[in-house]
C-alpha cells in the first residue's frame, strides 16, 4: 500500500514537472529584425524644423511569430557629433515581410545620421535592434 501511495505521489509530481515550461509565461511572441538598408530618395527635397534636408527611404526585413503584427518602431538617431534623440514612430508600411519607413533628414555639419530601429509587436514583443549609418550624401544641406 505505502509504495503504491509514493508510486502515485511520485507520478503526479512528475506530470507537473512535464506540463511546466518556460514558455508557459505567454512570451512566445517573437520578432526577429533582418540587416536595414536605405535608399536616397532626394537632396535637399523636404522641409525639416532648421530648413530643406534629405529623404531616405529605409526597409527593414523581419519574421514573426504568427498572429504578432508591427505596431510601432523604436527609434535612435545618433549623428557623427555625437548628439543621440529616440522617439517612436507609427508611420510605415508593413509588407507583411518587411517594414518600409522614411525620413527627412538635414545633416548641417554632420558627416553622417545612424538609425537604430527596433520593431514593437502586439503584445508587447520586441525585436532585436538593426541600425543602418547614412553618410551625408554630395550636395545636402
Amino acid at each position: 500500500m505505502k509504495t503504491a501511495k509514493n508510486i502515485l505521489i511520485y507520478t503526479g509530481m512528475l506530470l507537473f514537472l512535464l506540463g511546466c515550461s518556460k514558455d508557459d509565461d505567454g512570451s512566445g511572441s517573437t520578432i526577429t529584425a533582418s540587416t536595414q538598408t536605405f535608399e536616397l530618395n532626394g537632396v535637399n527635397n523636404c522641409n525639416t524644423s532648421s530648413g530643406s534636408g534629405s529623404t531616405f527611404v529605409m526597409t527593414i526585413p523581419y519574421t514573426s511569430s504568427e498572429g504578432v503584427s508591427i505596431e510601432r518602431l523604436q527609434i535612435t538617431t545618433k549623428v557623427s557629433g555625437g548628439d543621440t534623440e529616440s522617439k517612436t514612430n507609427t508611420q510605415f508600411t508593413d509588407n507583411g515581410n518587411s517594414i518600409v519607413w522614411a525620413s527627412c533628414f538635414r545633416f548641417g555639419s554632420q558627416a553622417w545620421v545612424e538609425y537604430e530601429v527596433r520593431l514593437e509587436g502586439s503584445g508587447g514583443s520586441s525585436s532585436n535592434p538593426t541600425t543602418v549609418r547614412i553618410t551625408k550624401p554630395n550636395g545636402a544641406d
